[in-house]
């Protein structure tokens, strides 16, 4: 396998772009100038979402959308340098449109994110985890 890539159906494709663009995502620039689909590079590895009209996507996916309003198929996570990051993140998504279903927090002592859904619903969260704290919390654990 050579790589892997994220496709997602969307209501409103110009929405869509408009939300990703102002959380920080960057445009593909080989397709910045097409109008029926849109793709965006995501971290420094430039892992690839591909955004499609929901009909698009249902001609090759040879299956309906689910209601994101009725259940998750998926949760993305988008790792964090910091704790600022996560804060910073969350402010763009309030801004940019989105909901925060789950407010900046700290977890276990050595996790702190938060969740959220872009204009379609779909789940996404940003994690900024601490490996010396979590090392630490697992050796206080007891033994199973």
């Amino acid at each position: 396998m050579k790589s892997i890539w994220l496709n997602l159906p969307v209501k409103d494709i110009q929405k869509s772009k408009k939300f990703f663009k102002a959380i920080g995502f960057r445009e593909n620039p080989m397709y910045s100038k097409v109008e029926h689909f849109a793709s965006f590079f995501i971290g420094e590895n430039d892992f690839v979402m591909m955004l499609f009209p929901e009909d698009t996507f249902k001609s090759f996916s040879h299956n309906e959308v689910p209601s994101t309003l009725k259940g998750t198929e998926a949760l993305f996570s988008i790792d964090a340098q910091d704790k600022t990051e996560v804060d910073e993140m969350a402010e763009k998504v309030s801004k940019a449109g989105g909901e925060i279903f789950a407010e900046p927090a700290e977890r276990d002592g050595w996790m702190y994110g938060f969740g959220f859904t872009d204009m379609d619903g779909h789940r996404w969260n940003m994690l900024y985890m601490d490996p010396p704290a979590e090392r630490a919390g697992m050796e206080k654990m007891p033994e199973q």
